[in-house]
């Protein structure tokens, strides 16, 4: 399903960006969550798909014997990590190289699309496997001592939360044969890093994130596990911000 509110029938195509495809994570039942981001996209000229496969109700007893161990995990976080699954498999069978996933609380910032273009330029040309996190996923930053003039997209030693990565068939493939091959028994962003560290798929952050989640700053409940009131979450993120991001790099 294509993520059109009323009146964005004329939104612009991915390609527009440099992406062969936007793929949103979202329950089909979040029909709050599903016009917030097809908003967010459709104000900037963009529009994407809705990954409507494995909502919470339609995961079968089976379904969750082969892709699951233990009882650490939630319903929802269950419904996530095989949507983004879903998501790896489509990328796969359309042999994209360039495709963003968004989970479907995402603010996109207004330097979203500058963003996403220097992430697409900055590794234009270098070789697979590598992700690209675009957002701002556990307010995790790029140490101000290791930036350039200029310079958007740097290394990292780990993944980022899986609200919004861009990534293509290679890399996807890789991940969908480890998690084939085993049950997953951590959220789908744990798996996912621990995958690519298995792997050998690079972790790579766009500096500045142009992607924040609405869950952490207050503008939904969070659909995954416990969390405290909206106003709550969104003080604790705001206060970690400003101590990940701007007080530590004081001395990083």
């Amino acid at each position: 399903m294509t993520a059109e509110p009323p009146g964005a029938e004329d939104a612009g195509r991915p390609d527009a960006l440099g992406l062969d495809a936007i793929l949103i994570v979202s329950a089909r039942s979040f029909v709050e969550r599903r016009r917030h981001v097809a908003a967010q996209l459709a104000r900037l000229g963009l529009r994407g798909d809705f990954i409507d496969e494995f909502d919470a109700d339609d995961i079968t007893a089976e379904v969750e014997r082969r892709h699951f161990a233990g009882d650490g995990l939630s319903r929802g976080q269950k419904s996530c990590a095989l949507k983004h699954v879903a998501a790896m498999r489509r990328i796969v069978e359309n042999g994209w190289q360039r495709c963003l996933v968004l989970e479907d609380d995402v603010v996109l910032a207004d330097g979203f699309v500058d963003g996403v273009r220097a992430a697409l330029a900055e590794t234009r040309g270098l070789a697979h496997p590598f992700v690209v996190y675009i957002g701002a996923g556990g307010n995790f930053y790029t140490p101000a001592s290791r930036r350039q003039p200029g310079r958007r997209v740097y290394e990292a030693a780990k993944g980022r939360f899986a609200d919004s990565y861009i990534l293509g068939a290679d890399e996807a493939r890789l991940r969908l044969a480890r998690i084939d091959a085993g049950p997953m028994h951590k959220p789908i962003d744990v798996a996912f890093e621990a995958i690519d560290r298995e792997v050998g798929i690079r972790f790579l952050w766009l500096e500045e994130p142009v992607v924040e989640q609405g869950s952490k700053l207050g503008m939904f409940r969070s659909s995954l596990e416990p969390a405290p009131p909206n106003w709550l979450q969104a003080l604790r993120y705001r206060l970690e911000r400003l101590r990940r991001k701007h007080l530590y790099q004081l001395w990083r």
